[in-house]
């Protein structure tokens, strides 16, 4: 199988299941609470170093989470929000990112207003800093968004915000493990990511950066057993100060068991390695008769996405997949306010990272030749 969907999920190596399993077989041999213990160097304090080395940042700032999505929504909920409150967001946000801001804009008034893009895809910068104001509560902006392969300038965009009082979030799903993160350069106060896209880690994973402007600030909505007290008289008490105080203590400790190994894996390694068999596959797919690009911006990586002019995205994929290819047929909703605005109903999606190969590229363009 030739797997070109690493922006849904990339492939764990086998010493990362490796680990998974032989935590599993630890928990049914010894008891969870136990093999907990017996990890705790792993659990407690490997993986935040890693991540926090994966970020640029100190392993006070880094959180766990089930998934990029809740790590970016507790991020969201932990701010005192004010009725009228300004929050800037472009045309590329995930739609789970939507949902949560429009919960805002029905309790709170939240008025969310939509970057706009300059001609060519690219994310309009003197707009984002003639409009800056402070009443922007909150500026989003999301990495590489999950339909196509943009890089957004989110390092110009934190030149912009450093002057204002607003939060600055980083939805960074797809760029983790495809492009070097500087959460520092990047100047933002919040960024999220999932394990089991570009670091190749388990399904069920994700974390947060968490800024020191951030953690002096912002209240978890809910904080349990696990990072509180609570006294005779109900009092509750906060434990830590730092990133994990916005934590549940529930979770899957096999899975970050792996999310640690995919993490160490991805540090060993240098960025861009694949970085011309995209450009192949790129260029490549644009000659393809029957195959449009869909491909805003100047700065692209990791993602492809099309549409065919004779058959539509799921034809496509599931074409692809019954000849031993996955891709994704991507769905318009995931980033409504780009796709359906272009009229994107459906689209395929390609994806690949260094575990490619020029081969593997060279038989998918041809079975995409024959359709």
């Amino acid at each position: 199988m030739i797997h070109f969907n690493t922006a849904g999920s990339g492939l764990m190596s086998a010493e990362t299941l490796k680990l998974m399993q032989r935590y599993l077989q630890d928990e049914f041999e010894s008891g969870a609470y136990e093999t907990e213990l017996n990890y705790s160097a792993v659990l407690d304090v490997e993986v935040y170093e890693n991540i926090a080395r994966l970020l640029g940042t100190d392993a006070r700032n880094v959180a766990l989470f089930d998934g990029a999505t809740k790590a970016w929504v507790t991020a969201l909920e932990a701010l005192d929000w004010s009725e009228g409150a300004r929050v800037l967001v472009t045309p590329y946000e995930y739609a789970g990112n939507l949902i949560a801001l429009a919960t805002l804009q029905r309790l709170y008034g939240v008025v969310v207003e939509v970057m706009p893009l300059l001609a060519e895809g690219n994310l309009d910068l003197p707009w984002l800093a003639r409009h800056m104001s402070a009443e922007v509560k909150l500026v989003s902006i999301v990495h590489v968004p999950s339909c196509c392969g943009i890089v957004n300038d989110i390092e110009a965009v934190g030149h912009i915000l450093r002057d204002y009082p607003a939060w600055y979030f980083v939805d960074a799903c797809q760029s983790a493990g495809m492009l070097a993160l500087d959460v520092r350069a990047a100047g933002c106060d919040v960024l999220t990511a999932a394990g089991r896209k570009f670091l190749c880690g388990p399904r069920g994973t994700g974390f947060a950066y968490l800024s020191d402007r951030f953690l002096a600030t912002a209240q978890p909505r809910f904080t349990d057993l696990g990072r509180a007290t609570v006294d005779a008289s109900g009092v509750v008490t906060r434990g830590m100060g730092d990133a994990r105080c916005f934590e549940y203590a529930e979770r899957n400790n096999a899975a970050v068991v792996g999310l640690n190994q995919a993490i160490k894996e991805r540090l060993s390694s240098a960025y861009g390695t694949e970085s011309e068999l995209y450009r192949a596959l790129f260029r490549r797919l644009a000659d393809t008769p029957g195959v449009n690009l869909i491909a805003p911006g100047t700065e692209h990586q990791g993602i492809i996405a099309f549409t065919h002019e004779r058959c539509s995205a799921t034809e496509v994929v599931s074409y692809l997949r019954a000849r031993g290819i996955n891709a994704w047929p991507g769905y318009a909703a995931h980033t409504p306010y780009f796709m359906l605005q272009h009229g994107h109903q459906r689209f395929v999606r390609v994806s690949i990272n260094a575990r490619n190969s020029a081969q593997e590229v060279d038989e998918f363009i041809a079975l995409l030749s024959e359709l």
